[in-house]
């Protein structure tokens, strides 16, 4: 890009208006929080995947509790933790004979805990895509006010006049995209991952209990 270009750009977002500096502003915020979560999901997704799928494999090629209560020794410090050690408490419980209430009802809860956890921070990236277009075109629209008032009090429409009020407003359009657009991106990538895990979740959920319920 010219400097000259990129020079004038940074010029008027320090002569904008302190509406438009706040528009700017909330903007940014939400872009660096949207960007974290991105991050911070991807990760933790990828590194759920691997480990459900690891375990999902596991449990599907054993036939014994004592074989899979091992297994799951091996996944209960990962970060698909939670079905691993829930399913060695249930399968103890059964070896020293007490009497497991609603196995199904523990499990489900279980799995919709790793629900919630996978799908958390979905949301504010769905809305960071869905809200800041929308704040993008609030500063639009007052900088192309502010051009009017401009008009109105120079009594003139030269390009001069209406420049200046017309490209503070576009700034404004141009960062509501920037921030929207990465964060659909994102949460359209993360969606099929997430939804690969939650599948996970339930196959183990299912198996799990069907051996429970051959054991009780």
């Amino acid at each position: 890009m010219n400097p000259s270009v990129e020079l004038s750009v940074f010029k008027l977002i320090i002569s904008s208006s302190i509406f438009t500096k706040a528009i700017l502003t909330t903007l940014l915020m939400i872009s660096v929080i949207s960007w974290a979560i991105i991050l911070h999901k991807y990760i933790y997704v990828s590194n759920y995947k691997k480990q459900i799928s690891r375990f999902l494999k596991m449990l599907t090629s054993q036939n014994s509790l004592t074989f899979i209560e091992d297994g799951c020794m091996h996944f209960s410090k990962g970060t698909a933790r939670t079905m691993p050690v829930l399913i060695i408490k249930i399968i103890k419980a059964i070896n020293k004979g007490r009497n497991v209430h609603s196995p199904e009802t523990i499990v489900n809860n279980a799995a919709m805990h790793e629900m919630n956890k996978l799908q958390r921070g979905m949301g504010v990236l769905a809305m960071t895509a869905n809200v800041s277009p929308l704040i993008g075109l609030l500063g639009t629209v007052w900088g192309i006010m502010y051009s009017f008032i401009n008009i109105s009090q120079k009594g003139s429409a030269s390009i001069d006049t209406v420049a200046p009020g017309i490209a503070e407003a576009l700034i404004t359009t141009l960062a509501g995209l920037c921030v929207a657009i990465p964060a659909m991106v994102g949460h359209n990538f993360l969606s099929g991952p997430i939804n690969n895990c939650l599948d996970h979740i339930d196959r183990v959920s299912e198996y799990a209990l069907s051996l429970f319920t051959k054991e009780i």
